[in-house]
């Protein structure tokens, strides 16, 4: 659950204390806004703690009308910071949150904001890996166990817990329900679910997400017994996840002797979520995920990067290399279980308890083996780093498989192989071109092919011997005088001036990141 109001006002270090409203300090508060504005009520969501220090100035009538609108919203309490604007909370402002019932906390001057939202963070983080911890305690009990119906039930119910939900399934005997403190079901409310469950399982698909009346449901299937999970609030990425990995071993009527094999499914949805960005990348979570390796490893493995290299979608590419690995690499191992996440057009790999090194090699080997399209596919590998570094082992992991477009000889590079110009080419990619590049490849196009061509090898020769004439005249073939007529001729063409450094950077970075055609070599 949330934190709550009572939390905040516990901490010490907050400093926080309460004006009024100490009877609804129990309310949950789901995130923290800061408005300074007369009317920010559209824009706010319930559960809401709003951060304020009474800069916008308001009568008796507009504060009633200001807080009538925030207890419409479903904002949990309202902060005021003291000794910015007023030295105190005014009293007309207690008045109007005690009318409304609305927790008013007093915030002093030395207790940033930021504090405030970071409480809020760091306690929705550590709720979040409570649940991973648990789902994960309940998976791994099913997955290397023979569970009987008995425990699958339970299964089920610990779910429902985990979640604050109504769990609904389809036993032989009929629809049963696992309700949970905070969401019991009522009779037409179970109709509703049995009628939802059935359209599920007649579409044919694995898992959806619907709403009915105030009920939001998450329905998964399995080989016989279809689940659905129902409450009064939305589902987290994290916990839509939870679901379907859970359903994918709570089934009621089959053989659970494959379950060991999937044991992995939660994790990597786990992986995957975090890497995308779909839930916080705290790295308590891969030290959750990982348990018992110290050290791992990260590859990223996709379709050549280099230009006008034929990219094809292969959805199995990345089972195919988990599997080479599991098997060549970490067989024995149970820490080092390889663990696959899709990204864009192709995979991310963690490798616990695995070197950098033998990843790179294991890799390499297995595209060389390859006779198909993989045989074209590159990898990137990331230094060795501890489980809680995956996210940036992650970007390491990337950047040298972009990097490999460079160096076409090369099937995996690592990380720490990269130079310096190829790390800052990448950083310049990432950053997008400066509008300045736009507009000078404008002006060249302008000119047609020859003189385009003509200008661009002059530039390109002249700034890549730094501006040494002579040694740029040599490279193109071509006498000193004319080489300073072309030189003049860019200068008037793009707007620049050659005799600036900062000018002469950006054209050789343009070059170099390919928004300027460098010259065939």
């Amino acid at each position: 659950m949330s934190p709550t109001v009572a939390d905040l006002l516990a901490d010490p270090a907050l400093s926080l204390s309460c004006a009024t409203g100490h009877a609804h300090v129990h309310r949950q508060v789901s995130q923290v806004h800061v408005a300074e504005i007369r009317d920010p009520s559209p824009w706010l969501a319930r559960d809401l703690l709003l951060l304020t220090t009474g800069l916008v100035e308001r009568s008796v009538p507009e504060l009633d009308a200001y807080f009538a609108a925030l207890a419409e919203r479903g904002v949990a309490a309202v902060g005021f910071g003291v000794g910015l604007i007023a030295p105190e909370i005014p009293a007309e402002w207690v008045a109007a949150a005690d009318a409304h019932q609305i927790p008013l906390l007093r915030i002093p001057l030395s207790t940033p904001y930021i504090a405030v939202s970071e409480f809020v963070a760091r306690r929705h983080a550590d709720r979040q890996l409570d649940q991973v911890r648990h789902m994960l305690e309940v998976q791994q009990r099913l997955a290397y166990t023979n569970a009987s119906p008995a425990q699958q039930v339970e299964g089920l119910e610990r779910l429902g817990r985990e979640l604050d939900a109504a769990v609904v399934w389809a036993a032989p005997e009929g629809l049963r329900q696992a309700p949970s403190p905070g969401t019991t079901l009522d009779a037409a409310e179970l109709r509703t679910v049995a009628t939802e469950l059935s359209r599920h399982v007649a579409s044919g698909r694995t898992t959806a997400s619907t709403s009915a009346g105030a009920l939001f449901l998450q329905l998964a299937s399995t080989a016989g017994s279809p689940i659905a999970v129902a409450r009064r609030r939305r589902y987290t990425p994290l916990e839509q996840g939870l679901i379907g990995s859970i359903a994918t071993f709570i089934d009621l009527s089959r053989d659970t002797a494959a379950l060991p094999g999937l044991a992995a499914s939660l994790r990597e949805q786990l992986v995957a979520e975090a890497v995308s960005g779909g839930m916080s990348a705290d790295p308590r979570l891969f030290e959750i995920l990982f348990p018992g390796a110290t050290a791992c490893s990260v590859a990223y493995f996709g379709p050549s990067p280099r230009a006008g290299a034929r990219a094809r979608r292969e959805p199995a590419a990345g089972l195919l290399l988990k599997s080479a690995l599991a098997t060549g690499l970490t067989a024995g191992v149970p820490a080092a279980t390889p663990l696959l996440a899709a990204a864009e057009d192709g995979f991310f790999v963690v490798l616990p308890a695995t070197e950098s090194a033998a990843a790179a090699a294991a890799i390499d080997a297995f595209i060389r083996g390859e006779q198909g399209a993989l045989a074209e596919w590159r990898a990137g590998v990331s230094a060795t780093g501890e489980p809680g570094a995956v996210p940036g082992l992650c970007e390491e992991a990337r950047r040298a498989y972009r990097a490999t477009a460079d160096r076409p000889e090369r099937r995996v590079l690592c990380s720490d192989e990269l130079g310096t110009d190829e790390l800052l080419s990448d950083w310049f990619r990432g950053s997008g071109a400066p509008p300045v590049f736009a507009e000078w490849r404008a002006h060249l196009d302008a000119l047609g092919a020859p003189a385009r061509t003509r200008l661009t090898a002059t530039l390109h020769a002249f700034l890549a011997a730094n501006g040494a004439l002579e040694r740029a005249a040599e490279a193109l073939g071509v006498h000193r005088q004319t080489l300073n007529s072309r030189l003049r001729e860019a200068e008037r063409e793009l707007g620049v001036a050659l005799d600036d450094p900062t000018e002469r950077a950006l054209l050789w970075l343009a070059f170099e990141t390919g928004a300027l055609a460098a010259p065939a070599r």
